[in-house]
């Protein structure tokens, strides 16, 4: 087959829209466990605990209880499973006879399986204020930064490598009536430092053609950019109508739109072309782009019992409800406005484009305590979370795993002479996803096709696709579980 101009260019406005296609909206989105190891080692149940500076987080109000001054510096450290399994599919593009050719496909991994997720860092004090409580932290979100899987693998039209790091910076007061009610408020700055997102996409424009294993085509598309001003807060209140009991709420008030500015680049897989694709504005050379997408408000509501004898502490048990408002993430959004691509002469203009992801909300429960094997000194804990999936199956990617997740947690602190050291290990596995390929909704990316929407035309679109824009991009397995290490050394004076 000749590559003729058009299908070229048609080749470079299929890419641009490639780098807007979901590709990772992890980035404090769809977070895993919990970053404090006080809070992990209970499934993360510390809405109402929330007896350390990590209340900034967890529930702001929480440090009204906090006496004297408070440095605490955690990690986390994972080692992450996340496979996905293509199902086998028919291509029609090399039918002999009429019938056939049967595609099969390996497994294939998340390529960066152990990962350190970033540090917690938060200090707080009273300043000798019997009823107040002041704190500053600094802290990434609990997800996994990076994937990476093979440039020419079955998932190659959905995702090759992802990179997404976030920092959260805080401020935080909190006030107390007695021991009756707390509130406070977390001003929180966040920082999109990096952003990383590359794919391939299938940029051949001939009519009828369908390949959905691998294409003369294929188009491997990358956009990095950052966003660092944004802004958002946490409120938090307590409340204790018996001397045993705990009740709170905390939530993040604003969403948080990332507006990252990005650039784009492009580069062809299989063909050799004579000059590269050049992207220009108003006739100079750019190749700059923004990305958008939102991290929603989110609620913790907790209940929590504090077992006691002769005065002393022995333990607590709590129960934690939380909702995330991720429908509000109805799509990702790729805006080139005034950007040209040029192959050999001819400008395609990139624009602004729009892809759905229709997310669904986020509920979550956790239950955890702590037992204090030996009063302010050896404590051990425990619990369990389960949490819904956001992605619809049928809109199921390796970006963010589907599946209602599970797991147990446990952990201890080590207290002495003001010094703690704690750890907390958690498990997290996900409920498999089995999607097949006449209920899903997410296809191969081929803009520059002469099949165009309602997909019935039998003069431009393939027999066997009528009805849809191209191949099934995601029908397929999806596993993944999670191993989570979290350790803590802390000081109080």
């Amino acid at each position: 087959m000749k590559t003729t101009f058009a299908v070229r260019a048609g080749m470079v406005f299929a890419v641009t829209l490639a780098a807007a296609w979901p590709s990772g909206a992890r980035a404090g989105g769809i977070e895993v466990g919990d970053q404090n190891p006080r809070a992990a080692g209970r499934g993360g149940a510390f809405a109402a605990r929330a007896d350390d500076p990590s209340a900034i987080e967890y529930n702001p109000a929480g440090l009204a209880r906090l006496r004297g001054t408070h440095i605490f510096l955690a990690n986390r450290f994972i080692l992450g499973s996340e496979e996905y399994r293509r199902a086998r599919t028919l291509d029609w593009s090399e039918a002999v006879h009429g019938v056939p050719r049967v595609l099969s496909f390996e497994p294939v991994k998340n390529q960066v399986p152990n990962q350190v997720l970033g540090p917690m860092l938060m200090v707080s004090s009273d300043f000798g204020l019997k009823d107040w409580g002041f704190a500053i932290g600094l802290y990434a979100p609990p997800g996994t930064m990076s994937q990476k899987f093979p440039i020419d693998g079955p998932q190659k039209y959905m995702l090759t490598e992802r990179t997404v790091q976030i920092l959260y910076y805080n401020a935080a007061a909190a006030w107390k009536y007695k021991d009756v009610f707390g509130i406070g408020l977390t001003l929180q700055w966040v920082d999109l430092t990096s952003l990383k997102f590359n794919l391939v996409i299938d940029g051949n424009t001939s009519p009828r053609l369908v390949e959905p294993a691998s294409s003369r085509f294929d188009i491997l598309s990358s956009v990095t950019g950052s966003d660092h001003l944004n802004a958002t807060a946490i409120l938090g209140l307590w409340y204790r109508p018996i001397p045993n009991l705990d009740l709170a709420v905390s939530a993040r008030l604003v969403p948080v739109w990332i507006r990252a500015k990005s650039h784009l680049s492009i580069q062809a897989l299989n063909l050799k072309l004579d000059k590269p694709p050049v992207l220009s504005r108003n006739g100079k050379p750019d190749d700059a782009v923004t990305f958008s997408f939102t991290l929603p408000p989110r609620l913790r509501v907790g209940a929590r019992y504090v077992f006691t004898k002769g005065g002393v502490e022995l333990g607590d048990i709590e129960l934690d409800f939380g909702y995330e408002a991720w429908s509000m993430l109805d799509a990702y959004t790729l805006d080139g406005t005034g950007l040209v691509s040029t192959v050999l002469g001819q400008n395609v203009p990139i624009g602004k484009i729009v892809v759905p992801r229709h997310w669904k909300d986020v509920y979550s429960l956790r239950l955890g305590g702590d037992w204090n094997v030996y009063p302010k000194h050896v404590t051990l804990r425990g619990g369990f979370t389960w949490e819904s999936s956001a992605a619809p199956e049928a809109y199921s990617y390796i970006d963010i795993f589907p599946g209602q997740r599970f797991g147990p947690s446990g952990g201890f602190s080590l207290s002495w002479w003001g010094v703690e050291l704690a750890a907390s290990y958690s498990y997290v596995f996900a409920m498999p996803v089995a999607l097949g390929e006449g209920d899903s909704n997410v296809y191969q990316q081929t803009p520059g096709s002469a099949c165009k929407p309602p997909y019935t035309d039998t003069g431009m679109c393939s027999a066997y696709c009528l009805g849809r824009p191209g191949a099934v991009s995601n029908a397929g397995v999806y596993v993944s579980h999670y191993h989570l290490v979290s350790v803590l050394l802390g000081y109080h004076f």
